[in-house]
């Protein structure tokens, strides 16, 4: 039993320190303080005073459910982060084993809590309050009774608070009852609030909080017998701590793995796990749970029979005692050391750790203690062959052994008393007790029974749930595998649209590349150099003979032909020659003669409109195209228009006005549509503007003539090798009417005279 007690304390020392890991503080003193509870409550309680000292209190900034406040002045502290550090304060206190002090400052927190409006921290200071009661005065009563009042005060405050908030303060106080139920031996109970308090931490999410429910299950399940479940579960533990380097509560599991290792004989698991958690103790002067191990590894010692090393560690578990002055585990110990001294054969050294024992327990009124001393001295006695002391000091400690309902003391009791009752050759009394002990021992034997049924129930269950979750495995490992094939297709067809997308990617990008080219041939091959008009001469001089054929037909689609247009649609062409043009260089210089032919260029552009169009033929010439609209007036009217256009144009400027103006119209011979092409055409025109500009040499002024076929001319008259020649006999033989603005009589032989043809 001595076991189970030095568990609980080891436990109950540290539960509080590593049960609140996930709060978050305001200040990092305060984070520090709370971190140093689980290693160190000396320096927690320290500074947690220092900060109550040193900074004054505020007035809050506002009412706030959250556990997050603003200190950026650090000569003041806010409500809520006083609140903390003297709950801090109260565990600290708890822990060194000043249960008043303790008392007296988590009920300052919880004024102080209630005083502000600070619901979630005053029912955490009522746990704290809780905790302290049952940790150091296992007065299970009032610790229940404030854990009834926090359950009421969350019910009743859900909308004050966050879930949150209140998920961990239910999972909280559930686990506090589970443990005083469990203790106080309301197994059932215990165990039905160990699986609420599961569901409340399954919604937490934190790590440190699943390590401590799984060590504090595991230590109910070993405080009840049930050694398999219990192992489970603290294996659980202690490997959830190390791989998260929580020192503490790593400690704690060494220390309940010792024990049930301790208690299930197995002496060399127990060593090895009370060793590792003595050494942590030891580092950070964990007085309390150091004395515990050292008594834990001395029980080991006794019962392997290493009685010397068994009284040196149960030495100095007691000097540990002395210093923390607990009178029931200072009794505890030297009821230890008299058992060895008795197994040693040292009676006088027995007796005396007895009667200090004994003055102890009877100063701390523990009866477990005192029917343990009894029994212990009736062994000294029937030891030392005093029969008559033996039979009733054993009788008085078997009935307290009774009375508490101690089951192994009543054993031992019975033990003892028929082999003393055996002596005095009383074996009336000495088969009575022994008839006594086989039914104690039956009834232990039963209930060892019953966790065993249960054990094979639960093992059951597991080896069900293992079968399950190998079923489980198999299907996902089919899952895996359809996942894979199905990965790789994914990521086949994620390639190849890859790919796709690259080369589309590639072509657009090829294809923005074309369409800028072709904004470059336009704007740089097909337009003027100097004015920026649509250029009929020159199209392909600048271009490389690969892109010849391309140029072609693009010239083709961008002038539309010049006259492959529907034949509904009848046309007139003007080729006007523009003199000034010619002269403004040599006149006014390089530079103005670009800027005038360029603003001439942009003045045309503007002044023409859709459907009419404008192309820039040679460097002086002009081809003016429009539709049907003035085919029926008179030519003098677009020779007319064109000369208004250029002395808009030339305004105050003193510049030649004069212009030459060649006219024809589309189809030129109205019976055969298709007979003059736009070569041919652009040749009528050259003639007529050349004939113009002699006229204007003869005469001031502007000159324009214009060329039409009468209806009746035909096609054939047309066909010849030199179609200027046939255009000359034409007119001549009076297929071809010449119009024009002068009056004098045109002499066209000259037109062709260079033509080695003629």
């Amino acid at each position: 039993m001595s076991s189970f007690r030095r568990l609980a304390c080891v436990a109950l020392f540290l539960t509080t320190a590593c049960s609140a890991q996930a709060k978050i503080f305001a200040t990092p003193l305060l984070a520090e303080a709370d971190e140093l509870l689980s290693t160190s409550p000396e320096q927690s309680l320290d500074i947690t005073e220092r900060y109550l000292d040193q900074r004054r209190l505020s007035a809050p900034k506002e009412t706030s459910r959250v556990h997050i406040t603003d200190e950026t002045d650090h000569s003041i502290r806010t409500p809520l982060s006083t609140v903390n550090a003297l709950q801090i304060k109260a565990k600290a206190e708890s822990q060194l084993g000043q249960t008043k002090k303790s008392l007296a400052t988590i009920k300052l927190a919880e004024q102080l809590a209630t005083k502000e409006n600070l619901l979630f921290s005053q029912l955490e200071s009522r746990l704290v309050h809780a905790a302290i009661y049952w940790d150091n005065l296992k007065n299970s009563a009032h610790a229940l009774e404030l854990l009834d009042k926090v359950e009421q005060q969350i019910s009743a405050g859900k909308n004050l608070m966050m879930a949150s908030q209140i998920q961990r303060l239910q999972y909280q106080t559930l686990m506090q009852r589970a443990v005083i139920k469990s203790s106080i031996g309301e197994e059932s109970s215990a165990e039905k609030l160990f699986i609420r308090a599961k569901r409340y931490l399954v919604n937490l999410d934190d790590t440190k909080e699943l390590i401590h429910y799984q060590r504090v299950l595991g230590e109910h399940y070993l405080k009840h017998g049930h050694f398999d479940m219990a192992l489970d579960r603290l294996l659980s533990s202690y490997w959830m701590a190390v791989d998260n380097d929580d020192k503490a509560q790593t400690a704690i599991a060494n220390f309940a793995l010792a024990s049930l290792f301790e208690q299930r004989k197995v002496f060399d698991k127990a060593l090895e796990h009370a060793t590792q958690a003595g050494e942590f103790f030891e580092r950070y002067r964990r007085t309390l749970p150091l004395a515990q191990t050292l008594a834990l590894i001395a029980d080991i010692y006794e019962q392997q029979g290493r009685y010397n090393l068994a009284l040196v560690h149960y030495f100095n578990a007691l000097d540990q005692e002395n210093q923390l002055q607990h009178k029931f585990r200072s009794a505890q110990l030297r009821l230890s050391i008299a058992r060895v001294y008795l197994q040693l054969y040292n009676y006088p050294k027995a007796e005396q750790y007895l009667q200090h024992t004994r003055l102890l327990a009877n100063q701390s009124g523990n009866e477990a203690i005192l029917a343990e001393a009894s029994l212990l001295q009736g062994q000294l006695e029937l030891a030392e062959g005093n029969l008559d002391k033996a039979v009733p000091i054993l009788q008085s400690g078997l009935m307290t052994a009774s009375r508490i309902g101690d089951l192994d003391l009543q054993l031992d009791g019975e033990h003892l008393l028929s082999l003393a009752f055996e002596q005095q050759k009383d074996y009336y009394n000495a088969l009575l007790s022994q008839r006594r002990y086989e039914q104690l021992f039956s009834s232990k034997e039963q209930a060892q029974v019953r966790s065993n049924v249960e054990v094979f129930k639960q093992q059951q269950r597991m080896l069900e749930r293992s079968l399950h979750l190998e079923e489980l495995e198999r299907e996902q490992f089919e899952s895996e595998k359809a996942l894979y094939k199905q990965k790789n297709v994914t990521i086949f067809l994620f390639c190849v649209l890859t790919v796709g997308g690259m080369v589309l990617l590639s072509r657009n990008r090829t294809a923005k590349q074309l369409q800028a080219r072709l904004h470059r041939l336009r704007t740089d091959f097909y337009t003027h150099p100097r004015s920026g008009l649509r250029n009929l001469r020159m199209l392909t001089a600048k271009l490389p003979s690969s892109l010849q054929q391309s140029s072609a037909n693009f010239e083709q689609w961008h002038l539309g032909e010049i006259i492959n247009e529907p034949l509904s649609d009848r046309l007139r062409f003007a080729l006007f020659e523009v003199p000034f043009l010619k002269h403004i260089y040599l006149t006014h210089g390089y530079q103005q003669g670009l800027d005038l032919e360029r603003a001439f260029g942009e003045y045309l552009n503007q002044q023409v409109c859709e459907p009419a169009r404008l192309y820039h033929f040679s460097d002086a010439m002009f081809l003016y195209i429009e539709p049907n609209s003035r085919l029926d007036s008179a030519p003098e009217e677009l020779a007319h228009s064109l000369q208004q256009l250029i002395d808009r144009f030339i305004g105050q400027r003193k510049i030649d006005n004069r212009v030459r103006i060649g006219m024809a119209e589309y189809p030129f011979l109205p019976r055969a549509y298709t007979a003059i092409n736009d070569h041919e055409l652009l040749d009528i025109l050259l003639m007529a503007t050349n004939t113009a500009r002699d006229l204007s040499k003869q005469e001031s002024g502007s000159q324009w003539v214009h060329l039409s076929a009468i209806d009746a001319a035909p096609a054939a008259s047309f066909a010849s090798d030199n179609f200027r020649r046939a255009c000359t006999q034409a007119i001549d033989n009076g297929l071809i009417k010449v119009q024009s603005s002068s009056a004098k009589e045109i002499n066209w032989s000259n037109d062709h005279a260079s033509d080695t043809n003629a």
